[in-house]
């Protein structure tokens, strides 16, 4: 009798991993099946994929077995569509399916090219953070830049001083954020 685990890895290995590690091989950045749902169609593909290549297994098991040694059995299966999701899987990484391995380890991450669609410039992981870091911290230094301005309005001359050196610094950052951000626009920096 199987227990519960080896029930769920079963049908995981039969139902969705060799088929979604293809996908994600055949198609490393996201984004790239479709802008708005991308991950429901490289989960509902992989699915799709994964049985036909369950089945292709199994009829080449079959082909290969002799009536003395039976290849059709859990374990040649569990190897085979193990090893080719293995497979699929590092040359996915290879390919830049799977940045956010980078924070496993920095060595890890792979970066997948950033491609140009209708126009517009679809942007990797790292670009994304990238991108929302910048974003946080402008907004952050206007807040603060306002906060300078309310302070400074009933403060001595040394203090109004004070916030306006501070007010120059965040704009001239705000300056450089807002050329940073341009340039991922345009496609990386």
């Amino acid at each position: 009798m199987s227990n519960p685990l080896q029930i769920l890895g079963g049908i995981l290995l039969i139902m969705l991993l060799p088929g979604w590690t293809l996908v994600n091989m055949v198609f490393p950045r996201k984004g790239e099946l479709d802008p708005e749902y991308d991950a429901v169609y490289r989960l509902t593909l992989g699915m799709g994929v994964s049985i036909v290549i369950a089945i292709l297994v199994g009829f080449l098991l079959n082909a290969l077995s002799s009536p003395d040694n039976g290849l059709v059995r859990a374990g040649p299966l569990w190897i085979v569509l193990g090893s080719l999701t293995a497979g699929f899987l590092v040359v996915g990484w290879y390919r830049g399916a799977y940045p956010v391995a980078g924070f496993i380890h920095p060595r890890l991450y792979r970066r997948p090219l950033s491609v140009r669609r209708e126009g517009r410039v679809i942007l990797d992981f790292r670009q994304r953070r990238t991108l929302d870091k910048l974003v946080l911290e402008r907004e952050r230094l206007l807040k603060d830049i306002k906060a300078f301005a309310e302070r400074s309005a009933n403060s001595n001359p040394q203090r109004k001083l004070y916030y306006r050196k501070r007010t120059e610094q965040a704009m001239d950052r705000i300056d450089q954020i807002n050329d940073q951000l341009k340039r991922l626009g345009k496609g990386g920096a």
